[in-house]
């Protein structure tokens, strides 16, 4: 049997899926961070410790071709550094994309389009005549309004408002403070002196990913019709309409432009989903909307194809 292998490699964790080549997933396994800027060095071992664990575990079948997406990748020479690693280490066929790209590959393969990621960060990735574009993607100090961290970090100001202005905690916030704290304050000094600690500690002594993850607090709220947290997360919808109509704008046309929506924000709260479409409707009524959340390392299957070709001059 012979197969193909893509790499999804973040800031956080990597994900390798091995497909045979009906398409078929064969293997999968997740691994450590991979973003070069965060340690060049341990993010090139824990690819390696991927592909080996997928290498022993189809021992005796044959692989030829491996695609990797990067966060960071377009940072000094990675890309160079990694490709040659995997080439002389394994002997492997390997191209080394952005992780960007290679989502816009997953969702369009190599046709012109828009990719809007929205997870712990956000950005939006243009693809046309097959070359990319980022828009977006600054961080969380300059960027990624509409992301999970930067919507998690606008319902901790909002308590950090409340406590500010003497006003009684609402439901959100004694969520969020439970889900932060473990318990609720009993008294009105622990809310005043207690509660700030708590937040920033919060903030600023864990990574993006676990401040984030109070975005699952404000959906579940939603849910139950919480005007707060329906503000919160029609305002998230907004935020990132704004970035893919700068995109848009980069076509000549606006009509029938594919959009691919990606991430966790797009896909865990329907009402982002239906505010971010109200808001790119307004600009653009005939966008066609990939709702469809596709793994990212599928991409493999056309960046195989094409580097087929290559080898058939």
């Amino acid at each position: 049997m012979e197969y193909i292998i893509g790499i999804e490699s973040g800031g956080t964790k990597s994900h390798l899926a091995a497909y045979d080549l009906k398409k078929n997933l064969i293997f999968e396994n997740n691994g450590g961070y991979g973003n070069p800027s965060v340690d060049a060095k341990q993010t090139i071992d824990n690819i390696s410790k991927l592909i080996e664990s997928c290498l022993e575990s189809l021992k005796g079948e044959k692989c030829r071709f491996l695609a990797v997406g990067m966060a960071g990748a377009d940072t000094g020479d990675y890309k160079e550094i990694l490709h040659n690693h995997i080439k002389d280490k394994f002997m492997l066929d390997n191209i080394i994309l952005n992780d960007a790209e290679m989502t816009a590959k997953a969702y369009l393969k190599n046709e012109d389009g828009i990719i809007a990621i929205a997870g712990t960060g956000a950005s939006v990735y243009v693809q046309k005549n097959n070359e990319g574009k980022v828009i977006g993607g600054w961080g969380h100090i300059l960027g990624d309004k509409g992301s999970g961290f930067h919507t998690a970090v606008e319902a901790l100001k909002r308590i950090a408002a409340q406590i500010d202005n003497g006003l009684e905690l609402d439901e959100l916030s004694t969520k969020i403070i439970r889900e932060i704290w473990g318990s609720l304050p009993n008294s009105q000094k622990e809310i005043t002196e207690i509660v700030p600690k708590v937040i920033k500690k919060f903030v600023y002594d864990n990574p993006k990913k676990t401040v984030a993850s109070l975005f699952h607090v404000i959906v579940h709220l939603s849910d139950k019709d919480n005007a707060a947290a329906v503000k919160l997360l029609e305002d998230a919808g907004k935020y990132l309409a704004e970035t893919t109509v700068s995109a848009i704008k980069e076509f000549k046309t606006d009509e029938n432009i594919k959009i691919g929506l990606n991430g966790g924000v797009f896909h865990n709260s329907i009402v982002v989903l239906e505010s971010y479409k109200n808001e790119v409707s307004k600009y653009s009524k005939n966008c066609l909307f990939i709702n469809k959340d596709i793994m990212v390392t599928e991409a493999v299957f056309n960046l195989y194809e094409t580097r087929r070709k290559t080898w058939h001059l």
